[in-house]
């Protein structure tokens, strides 16, 4: 998906209810984006006639009224952090891969990965735990979930759930949800360019934990101690 998860935080008081543009904006989005899934395939039967491509558009359906209702969308707050520069132009790229590119070439049978239904099967298995790690994250903190780095009215640190392990859990669940796209897609151009989805990433959270740290200090620091950034134990 095009949008992306910011650290834990709280906010203190309730939140506003979504705006207009947020309302409007995301469920567009996730359908523009499976529009150009079906438009990559070539035809809405064919790209329809695998229940694995039917499980892609549940899942992504499903993310809708969580990222509507359960989120700020891209709210600035009190104060926010510039991104590294090249992140969102770099993002729309891999959005318009995923979601176009990839099906386009899996239709033509063009690079694609040996495995046949099971390499289909498996990465929907993952792409559903990564929406999961997706999801659950914006459940957790509701309307306090931003897509901005950004500290918000009553700021506080959030640190148990989710995010008692991985300071990240959100963008593991993107990492996830781009590995299940490669199995579901048979993608190897994609399964290639994962080390780059890393890259990217890697520095938004490095932008991210820097400004994490400014506004917490100590207790910011404290909590890098003690958790991993993606997944206990590696990283």
């Amino acid at each position: 998906m095009s949008d992306v998860g910011h650290a834990s935080a709280d906010r203190g008081p309730a939140g506003r209810p979504p705006s207009i543009r947020q309302l409007i904006g995301i469920p567009l989005n996730v359908l523009l984006f499976l529009f150009l899934m079906v438009l990559g395939w070539g035809s809405v039967a064919g790209f329809f006639a695998h229940p694995v491509r039917v499980g892609v558009v549940i899942l992504h359906l499903a993310m809708i009224p969580v990222m509507t209702w359960s989120t700020s969308g891209r709210s600035r707050g009190l104060k926010h952090a510039p991104d590294w520069r090249p992140f969102f132009p770099l993002l729309v790229f891999h959005s318009l891969f995923t979601a176009f590119v990839m099906p386009y070439m899996d239709a033509r049978d063009i690079a694609v990965l040996p495995g046949g239904d099971a390499l289909r099967w498996t990465g929907l298995a993952v792409l559903a735990l990564g929406v999961a790690l997706r999801l659950g994250p914006m459940l957790e903190l509701g309307r306090r979930f931003v897509s901005v780095v950004a500290v918000q009215e009553g700021h506080t640190l959030h640190t148990s759930g989710f995010y008692r392990l991985v300071r990240h859990p959100s963008y593991l669940g993107i990492i996830l949800m781009d590995l299940g796209f490669a199995g579901v897609f048979r993608s190897a151009v994609a399964l290639a360019l994962m080390p780059v989805v890393f890259w990217m990433f890697k520095r938004r959270m490095d932008v991210e934990e820097a400004f994490m740290q400014e506004q917490f200090g100590d207790s910011y620091r404290d909590y890098m101690t003690r958790t991993a950034r993606l997944v206990p134990g590696a990283y």
